[in-house]
This record gives C-alpha cells, sequence and structure tokens, in this order.
C-alpha cells in the first residue's frame, strides 16, 4: 500500500472531511464570539471611571443596542446603585471611585457561560472528538466485515490473493482507528488553542473592564451608607431647629433696621421741616397752638 493509496481510501476520506467540517464550524463560532467581545472590550476600554456617571446613558445605549450584550446588560442594569454619596473612606485617598456602584461582582452576569457557551452549540462541539473517536471503530468494523466477506477458499488458487486482499483491507481497518484517534486528539488541540485565544481571552478582559468601571459594595455595607447618613442628616436639622429662632431674631432686626428705622426718620425730618415752614410763615408753633 502506498501513502496515496491509504489517504484516498473512501473511509479515511470520510474521517479527514468530519474533521475537517468540525474545525470549520468550531472557527466559524468562535470568530463570530470573537468579533463581538473584542467590540464590547474596546469601547469599554474607552470609558474613563471617573466619568461614568456622566457617560452612563451612553454605555446603556451601546449595551443595549448590541443584540449580543442586551439580555445580560438588562440584568446587570438591576444590580446598579447611583448614590449621591457613599460614607466610606478609601484607605488610600488617591483611589478614584466610581459615581455608580455595583451590589455584586460583575463576574456573576458576564462570564463564560453568558458571553461564550450561551451563544454557540457548546456541547456539540464538546461532543466532536467523541464522534471523530467513535468513526474510527465503524469503519474499522465495517472493513473488516468487507474484507471477510471477500476472501473465498473454494480454489487453492484464490486463498493466497484472498489473503493479501484480506490483510491489506485489515490494515486499512486499523488505520481508520488511528486516522480517526489521531484527528480527534488533533481537534483537541486546536479547538483548546482557538478557544483560549479568540474567546476567553477576550471575556476575561470584558470582566476586568466592568471591575475597573463599577465598584462593588454589597447591600449591607449600602444599608450602613444610608444610616450613617440618615444620622448626619438628623444632626444638621436639629442644628438648623435650634439657631432657626437666633436668625430669625437676627433677621427682623436687620430688616427694621435696614427699612423700618430709615423710614421713620425720614418721616421726622419731614415733619421738622413742615413745622419750620408754619413757624417762619405764622410768627409762631402752630402745633403748639392747636393744643
Amino acid at each position: 500500500m502506498t501513502f496515496f493509496s491509504i489517504i484516498f481510501e473512501p473511509a479515511i476520506l470520510v474521517i479527514t472531511a468530519v474533521f475537517a467540517s468540525f474545525i470549520f464550524l468550531t472557527l466559524s463560532d468562535y470568530s463570530k464570539i470573537n468579533v463581538e467581545l473584542l467590540k464590547v472590550c474596546n469601547y469599554l476600554k474607552g470609558l474613563n471611571k471617573k466619568e461614568l456617571s456622566y457617560k452612563y446613558n451612553q454605555l446603556d445605549e451601546f449595551m443595549s443596542a448590541n443584540s449580543y450584550t442586551k439580555n445580560i446588560w438588562e440584568d446587570f442594569k438591576k444590580a446598579l446603585i447611583f448614590p449621591d454619596k457613599l460614607y466610606s473612606v478609601s484607605k488610600n485617598a488617591n483611589d478614584i471611585q466610581s459615581d455608580v456602584f455595583l451590589t455584586m461582582d460583575a463576574s456573576y452576569f458576564f462570564n463564560e457561560e453568558t458571553l461564550i457557551f450561551s451563544k454557540i452549540n457548546h456541547k456539540f462541539i464538546q461532543t466532536m472528538p467523541t464522534i471523530l473517536t467513535g468513526l474510527g471503530p465503524f469503519f474499522t468494523f465495517l472493513k473488516m466485515a468487507i474484507a471477510f466477506k471477500g476472501i473465498s477458499f473454494a480454489e487453492e488458487v484464490n486463498i493466497g490473493t484472498s489473503l493479501s486482499g484480506l490483510i491489506d483491507n485489515i490494515q486499512i481497518a486499523a488505520l481508520c482507528s488511528v486516522f480517526a484517534v489521531g484527528f480527534s486528539l488533533t481537534f483537541m488541540l486546536i479547538e483548546k488553542i482557538l478557544y483560549n485565544r479568540m474567546c476567553k481571552k477576550y471575556y476575561i478582559a470584558v470582566q476586568d473592564e466592568l471591575v475597573r468601571l463599577f465598584d462593588v459594595v454589597t447591600s449591607e455595607k449600602f444599608l450602613i451608607d444610608l444610616v450613617m447618613e440618615s444620622k448626619i442628616q438628623n444632626i444638621t436639622n436639629e442644628k438648623l431647629i435650634k439657631t432657626m429662632p437666633e436668625d430669625f431674631a437676627k433677621a427682623i432686626s436687620a430688616s427694621l433696621a435696614e427699612t423700618t428705622t430709615p423710614y421713620l426718620e425720614n418721616i421726622l425730618y419731614s415733619l421738622n421741616k413742615v413745622n419750620q415752614s408754619l413757624n417762619q410763615n405764622n410768627g409762631g408753633d402752630v402745633v403748639d397752638k392747636l393744643f
């Protein structure tokens, strides 16, 4: 048997074609995921954590418009909170804290299952090596059955030819299993390399970008912050209530000093002028004569 006769054996051609089709389908699925994940990752890298509250609407529009992340983003938004201020002091004063917080880790929503496995027929890809391996014994026993059927011991002249053909067919049958197992191992190796370079690398990058943009605050911590804020507001309100009478009295005094007193002074001044004018004209204090 020559190498080309083995390669062009129908059973081996079928195994090779199945292997090539599996590689093509896997590469096609992973390429689609790679394009979408790269698009999301590049957009997230362009966002600044410090300006997230101002650009949140743009982020929301992008993630909602993207059919790949739309459903995941809708669940993700339910875990976001938008407090004006959290009264938690960072250990490092230079740390930049986001204005939008997460109550759960981003990996709960954006993970391997939601970003990759749910977008492709991952279970079928995982069964491809098993299918390739199963084709080996199938064609091996099929080839052997055909080989034994072709043996003829009726004539002594054909015995040598029959045995020679049987041996060749058994060799081909054994090679079917060898090729099937070899292609199965090769497929698993190629699939892992494609997955790590085209999918896993970028879904981890998406997780890292979301962790960078959104600080995680637990619900317990947020409730504690709300209690602290409420206490601060109560203290402030008490101070305002206590100082309100004094401030009110000061405001009334200031108002009288600024408006009423000058007005009364002007009236007295006018009355004095009128009095002086009447004294000059009548030679006496007319106002005194009236009383």
